[in-house]
């Protein structure tokens, strides 16, 4: 199977953890900038790239510092199958756009500036989405990648991936953990939870996420009794394993969960919950269950930690399952973090063309 954001992130400790910096003023347009830099040498992006990359940044973190409110940048790695990329998000609070197609427009500003920012942003990224809604804010995401995308080139995954990974205020590391792989018809995900949250919390994240890249061939209980069996030299986790298999109409998900990570379906109808089993991976699961669902195109599976509130509604996020799954990733994360803990969103939509 080909691998996705995860594997192609070096960092260790927990995670992959995605950087957030805080951009209210033009004064932090710079950290902004820099951050994004980091990630593009971590990627072995050339000079030409690493600029790209810097125009991308600054031009994000100059809207939010002039535009919006509570305005931040969140930066990580990405991919697209083998290549490595970088992601940018633009998240702000208010007061959104009322006019998305003319904000694009070079030379329009409500701010009295040139106008050149989403502009010159859709010039230089080689993917880009936007989700605004009057009241509720403007996410902006833009990812550049080592290489030019062709816009033809053909892509062997099945699921498209969002994913937020933040540690606790004041941690480095982060007791939060994922991994995907995946090939045209098949996608195997991770979302793991180290109790606490630190530096242990971040090693037995790190312990699954070594063990789950062994494990993929296997159906998502065998894969989590592994995992169960991995974790008892550690403090523990709650975790969760999705396996989804394309088939004619769609996808068919088998989910294996233990502990208080969530994973849910959201699209037409109610929300269709993968539930998972009481206890925690390593210390005690009385039972392992796998249960099945059914995924059709238009909605996305969204799974998340316990930093994250159980309260949020997709349909409070009006036409935003039509956009990247890392927009969606990046409100949650923005509006229902409890703040006391790690928290991770993983959203997934499946992948136009993919299905057999």
């Amino acid at each position: 199977m080909t691998s996705t954001f995860a594997e192609l992130n070096p960092r260790a400790r927990g995670g992959p953890i995605t950087e957030r910096i805080v951009v209210e003023d033009l004064s932090q347009v710079g950290s902004a900038r820099r951050a994004a830099d980091a990630v593009a040498r971590e990627c072995g992006f050339d000079d030409t790239r690493r600029g790209i990359v810097g125009i991308v940044a600054t031009e994000a973190a100059t809207n939010l510092a002039r535009h919006a409110r509570a305005g931040v940048l969140l930066a990580q790695h990405a991919a697209r199958d083998d290549l490595s990329g970088v992601e940018l998000i633009a998240v702000d609070s208010g007061p959104g756009m009322h006019d998305l197609d003319r904000a694009f427009a070079d030379g329009f500003s409500t701010g009295g500036t040139p106008g050149t920012g989403l502009g010159a942003i859709r010039r230089q990224a080689d993917e880009l989405d936007v989700y605004t809604a009057p009241g509720q804010g403007t996410i902006v995401l833009a990812r550049v990648f080592a290489t030019p995308l062709a816009r033809d080139a053909e892509r062997n995954a099945l699921v498209d991936v969002g994913a937020v990974c933040r540690p606790i205020d004041g941690e480095t590391v982060c007791g939060d953990g994922w991994a995907v792989a995946q090939t045209g018809d098949r996608a195997v995900i991770l979302l793991v939870d180290g109790l606490g949250h630190g530096a242990s919390a971040a090693a037995a994240a790190d312990v699954a996420i070594a063990t789950f890249r062994t494990l993929v061939a296997h159906s998502p209980r065998e894969i989590v009794t592994a995992l169960h069996e991995a974790l008892r030299a550690t403090r523990g986790a709650a975790l969760g394993v999705a396996d989804v298999m394309a088939t004619a109409a769609g996808a068919t998900i088998r989910y294996c969960g233990v502990g208080n990570t969530v994973a849910t379906l959201v699209g037409e109808g109610s929300p269709r919950a993968l539930p998972s089993m009481n206890g925690t991976a390593g210390l005690q699961v009385r039972s392992m269950q796998e249960f099945t669902q059914t995924w059709t195109p238009g909605a996305m599976l969204v799974m998340h930690t316990d930093g994250i509130t159980t309260r949020w509604r997709a349909d409070a996020y009006r036409g935003i399952l039509v956009r990247d799954p890392a927009i969606f990733a990046a409100a949650l994360q923005r509006d229902h973090t409890r703040g006391r803990d790690d928290a991770t969103v993983l959203a997934f939509r499946l992948r136009a063309g993919a299905r057999r």
